[in-house]
C-alpha cells in the first residue's frame, strides 16, 4: 500500500513538473516585423512572470508577462530595429523593418500651426491675408521682370545702343511704382501679422510643440482632438489622430475634426479633398466597431481607420 502510494505521489509530482515545462522558458510569435501604425507589437509566451529585452544593445528594460504571454510594442524607426528578449538563460531576437519618414518635425510643426490659426482668423482677416499672399507673388514676378529688362537694356547701352537709356528710363519709372506697391503691401502685412498673432493665442492649445521627444507621445490632447506623434531624430514615422466617436453627430465637433484632419493630410503631401471624400464614403459603409477598416491611401500616404467604442483612431503612415 506504501508502495503505491509512493508511486501515485511521484506520479502527481511529474505531472506538475510537465505541467510547468509546457509553457517554454521563453519564444515569440514572429522573428521578423513590419511596422504597423505607430510601432510593431512583439508577442510571445514565457513562464516567467517577467521578460528583459533591449533595443539594439540599448538600456536594458523589462515586460510583465500574463498568463504566460506578452505583447510589447516598439516605437518605429527611420531605421531598421534588433530586439533581444530574454529570460533566464534564454534569449530571442526579433528584428524591425525600418518605417518610411513622412515629414521632418520642424516642417510639419510649422505647416499645421500656421494653418490651424488661420482658420482662427475673421473672415475678414483671412481674405486679406489670401489677398496679401497673391499680391506679394505677383510683386515678386515683376521684380524680377524689371531686373531682367534692366541687365539687358544695361548691355544693350554698354554695346553702343543709345535707345537702350530710354528702356532704363522706362524700367526705372516702372521699379518706383513697384516701391509704392510694395509699401502698400507692408502695411497690410503689419495688419495680417497682428491678426495672426491674436488668432495663434485663441487656438493655442491647440498648436503643436516646438519639439518632439523621440518616441511615441501625445503631443496635443483637448476634449475634441488628440493628436499622438512617433518622432525618431526629427523625422516623424507615424501619426495618429484620435477624436471621439461622438464627435462624428455633432457638426461644430465633426468641423474641428475635418480641419485637423485636413490639414495633417496635406501637411504629409497628400490629397485631403479626396481623402474625406474617400472617409465620408467609407463611413457611411460600415459601422463603427472594434476592428480596422481598409486603409485610405494618397500619393504614398495610408491612412487606416479604426474604431473603439468611444474613440475614432485614424493613423497616418508611409508605405
Amino acid at each position: 500500500m506504501k508502495k503505491i502510494f509512493g508511486l501515485g505521489f511521484a506520479a502527481v509530482l511529474l505531472t506538475l513538473g510537465l505541467a510547468g515545462c509546457g509553457r517554454p522558458s521563453l519564444s515569440v510569435n514572429h522573428h521578423q516585423l513590419q511596422p504597423d501604425g505607430l510601432g510593431a507589437v512583439i508577442k510571445g509566451q514565457s513562464r516567467h512572470q517577467t521578460i528583459d529585452y533591449r533595443i539594439d544593445n540599448g538600456k536594458k528594460r523589462t515586460e510583465k508577462t500574463h498568463n504566460g504571454s506578452f505583447a510589447l510594442t516598439i516605437p518605429s524607426k527611420a531605421t531598421n530595429q534588433k530586439v533581444v528578449l530574454s529570460a533566464d538563460d534564454t534569449h530571442q531576437t526579433v528584428k524591425i523593418e525600418k518605417a518610411d519618414p513622412l515629414i521632418t518635425y520642424s516642417s510639419l510643426q510649422s505647416t499645421y500651426n500656421q494653418a490651424i490659426t488661420a482658420t482662427a482668423l475673421s473672415k475678414a482677416d483671412q481674405k486679406k491675408a489670401m489677398v496679401l499672399q497673391k499680391q506679394g507673388a505677383k510683386l515678386k514676378q515683376q521684380q524680377q521682370a524689371i531686373e531682367k529688362a534692366v541687365a539687358a537694356a544695361k548691355k544693350k547701352l554698354a554695346s553702343g545702343d543709345a535707345s537702350a537709356a530710354g528702356d532704363l528710363k522706362t524700367q526705372a519709372a516702372k521699379g518706383n511704382a513697384l516701391k509704392a506697391q510694395a509699401a502698400n503691401l507692408q502695411a497690410t502685412g503689419t495688419e495680417v501679422t497682428q491678426a495672426m498673432k491674436k488668432a495663434k493665442n485663441r487656438v493655442k492649445d491647440q498648436l503643436l510643440p516646438t519639439q518632439s521627444p523621440n518616441g511615441i507621445h501625445n503631443l496635443i490632447e483637448t476634449k475634441d482632438v488628440t493628436i499622438r506623434t512617433n518622432t525618431d531624430q526629427n523625422q516623424v514615422v507615424g501619426i495618429a489622430l484620435m477624436v471621439p466617436v461622438s464627435a462624428m453627430k455633432n457638426k461644430t465637433d465633426a468641423k474641428k475634426f475635418a480641419i485637423s484632419f485636413s490639414v495633417l493630410a496635406n501637411s504629409t503631401g497628400a490629397d485631403a479633398k479626396k481623402l474625406m471624400k474617400d472617409f465620408k464614403k467609407q463611413t457611411k459603409s460600415s459601422k463603427t466597431s472594434k476592428t480596422t477598416n481598409k486603409a485610405l491611401r494618397s500619393n504614398g500616404v495610408d491612412f487606416r481607420i479604426g474604431y473603439s467604442t468611444t474613440t475614432l483612431y485614424i493613423y497616418i503612415t508611409k508605405q
